[in-house]
């Protein structure tokens, strides 16, 4: 296979890698193990270096997607490919059974003369679930602090509401991570104010499913994580890690609906937001076109 169609390929991993809003340093090294291995030049890994700082539009995705699928037009090359990715796949981690049939779907996929744009949804699932697939474990240290700084305070304020705070719970722990990072845009004139739970409660209910007694304890964190101090990156970051980036993408309205609620946008509530969707690897183009929303209202 030419450097080029390399070349080809590792731009199409680099998107599939920012799929989630994030590239993480374990993605960026196995980016490297392949173009070690391919043996790209200079040159080659400069014209790669963009694709690995930043997602791409869609339209260039698009493109290389469809150049990819123009350039694997023998078999050696897809076999190639295939035995690169078994076993960069099988050095990263030992698979498990799920991902072995992955493996060999791709091998299929490979082989099929039909072979088009349209097979790259197949080509994502493969990478998101093998070589690229996200570690759901928590932060011992994020976790600890809810657990002791935060919510032993709010079981014993929602005693007898009947709702359990189980910090094991994915909903819950989402709610602590999103309520913390809330808690820095109502927190910038040192107050949870009524106007703001309004507003944030009708942007909830329209981006959200969270029932009465979730969106309470949402409510309960902002009002007591205002109170205390935590670490924003390791807050951030475990929230990155644990939120897909649609799911991130959901929530710039929130931070606007709590910033913009007594009519107006301080200085200070933009810089805020700014920070933590930046954080969030949001495009700043999102960022603009939420804000727009808020002061048009």
């Amino acid at each position: 296979m030419t450097s080029f169609k390399h070349l080809t390929f590792l731009k199409v991993l680099a998107v599939i890698a920012w799929a989630d809003g994030e590239m993480t340093e374990s993605e960026k090294n196995i980016l490297k193990k392949f173009y070690r291995k391919f043996g790209l030049g200079k040159d080659d890994i400069r014209q790669l270096n963009p694709y690995l700082l930043a997602p791409t539009l869609k339209q260039e995705q698009e493109r290389l997607f469809k150049q990819l699928a123009a350039e694997l037009n023998s078999q050696r090359e897809k076999e190639e490919i295939v035995t690169e990715l078994e076993a960069i796949a099988n050095a990263h981690r030992s698979l498990k059974t799920e991902e072995n049939e992955l493996v060999e779907e791709f091998i299929r996929l490979l082989k099929n003369t039909s072979f088009t744009q349209r097979s790259f949804g197949r080509v994502r699932n493969f990478f998101q679930a093998t070589i690229f697939k996200p570690a759901h474990e928590k932060n011992p240290a994020v976790h600890r602090y809810f657990k002791n700084t935060i919510l032993k305070k709010l079981e014993l304020k929602m005693k007898g509401s009947g709702f359990k705070i189980d910090l094991e719970n994915d909903n819950v722990y989402f709610i602590c991570l999103f309520g913390a990072l809330l808690a820095l845009v109502a927190q910038v004139d040192d107050h949870f104010h009524e106007e703001e739970k309004k507003a944030l409660k009708k942007i909830l209910n329209e981006r959200f499913e969270f029932s009465a007694k979730e969106r309470k304890l949402l409510f309960e964190v902002i009002e007591e994580q205002a109170r205390h101090g935590f670490d924003f990156h390791e807050v951030v970051t475990e929230f990155n890690s644990r939120v897909s980036y649609k799911d991130r993408v959901s929530t710039v309205d929130c931070f606007w609906a709590v910033a913009a609620a007594d009519g107006a946008i301080s200085h200070e509530e933009n810089e805020e937001v700014r920070r933590i969707t930046k954080a969030m690897y949001i495009p700043h183009q999102i960022f603009k076109e939420s804000k727009k929303k808020f002061l048009k209202r």
